[in-house]
């Protein structure tokens, strides 16, 4: 199950709904449940019970736990046919159910998660960034990570904006994303999988400049990585039951079409349930919590290079396997 969030324009402006994508199709989550209740339960209140099950955000419908994901499972099997039929569907009210994407626009799949971590899962980078001012048993023995601001997030096509008051090199890293989909504290490893809602592709934006110092003193990340717009994520969440092995998928960046970066999850040194028990130990994880690997390294040089970096009129695109692709231009600050 792919979840998404879009935007829709109505006579009344434009609002935001969860949807879901299915085979390239937006189908509307809430008005789909609410069809769906009365075409198979004969549900005569089907509106009040969809607005409980599933909300207008992402936020909300992870905190409705096991029940709104078991309602968006219940609508998918049921519209599953009807789109790929190309059949004809109204809900109850006679509003529109499915769109194409030419008809909406997909924004980030969980508009300010309640918590970010970002950790170095890989090896490759950290030898080509902190390899020289640490020690490397440090890094093999903690899942080390920080965290990055939630008003960072934008859309899979939204435009980067080149926060030029900061920085002059700015840079890209792809990244695997897992959302937690239910509360938790002192979590086991081999229940973790058990509180995943599910998985997406992030792009954390970064300012080296400023990173540089930040991290030599010993406080950073903090304004190298909490900028507007340092945070394309998307286009979906797809939940673990269609990602199947969250350990091996293959991930990519490429800038104006050159790749950048290229590696496999298989390659984290610990296991998203791993970074999950780590992070619930004394701690409480809610739902819409993010936590980010990290990124698998360069494969143009063996360090992070100032010539590499980022400017104004670049398109990105950030791919992770089952998935799907974020593509985002910089674009100059006004």
């Amino acid at each position: 199950m792919k979840l998404i969030q879009f935007k829709i324009k109505t006579p009344l402006g434009e609002i935001t709904r969860n949807g879901l994508l299915i085979n390239n199709k937006i189908l509307d989550l809430k008005n789909g449940y609410a069809t769906y209740l009365v075409q198979e339960t004969k549900e005569t209140k089907p509106y009040e019970i969809a607005n409980v099950r599933i909300s207008d955000n992402m936020l909300s419908f992870l905190d409705g736990g096991d029940y709104s994901i078991q309602a968006a499972h219940e609508v998918e099997k049921y519209f599953q046919p009807i789109i790929k039929k190309e059949e004809r569907i109204e809900g109850p009210c006679k509003e529109q159910l499915i769109f194409t994407q030419k008809e909406v626009k997909i924004i980030e799949p969980l508009s300010y998660p309640r918590y970010i971590v970002d950790f170095m899962t890989f090896e490759t980078h950290y030898q080509q960034s902190l390899a020289k001012l640490t020690d490397y048993g440090l890094w093999k023995k903690y899942p080390i990570g920080y965290k990055k601001n939630p008003g960072t997030i934008i859309g899979p096509t939204d435009p980067i904006i080149f926060p030029s008051a900061i920085t002059k090199w700015l840079d890209f890293e792809v990244e695997f994303g897992v959302v937690i989909g239910k509360k938790g504290k002192d979590i086991d490893e081999t229940d973790a999988a058990n509180y995943i809602a599910g998985f997406t592709a992030f792009n954390d934006i970064s300012a080296r400049d400023i990173e540089i110092p930040e991290v030599l003193l010993r406080l950073g990340p903090f304004k190298s990585k909490d900028f507007d717009t340092a945070g394309p994520m998307g286009p979906c969440i797809v939940t673990p039951d269609e990602i199947g092995d969250p350990h091996n998928l293959n991930m990519e960046l490429r800038v104006n079409g050159q790749v950048m970066q290229q590696g496999n999850t298989k390659d984290m040194k610990w296991s998203v349930y791993q970074l999950i028990a780590y992070t619930s130990k004394d701690q409480t994880l809610l739902p819409g919590t993010l936590l980010l690997s990290g990124n698998p390294g360069r494969l143009t040089s063996k360090t992070i290079k100032r010539k590499e970096r980022l400017r104004v009129g670049d398109v990105i695109e950030v791919e992770i396997e089952k998935i799907g692709l974020l593509k985002n231009e910089i674009i100059a600050k006004k």
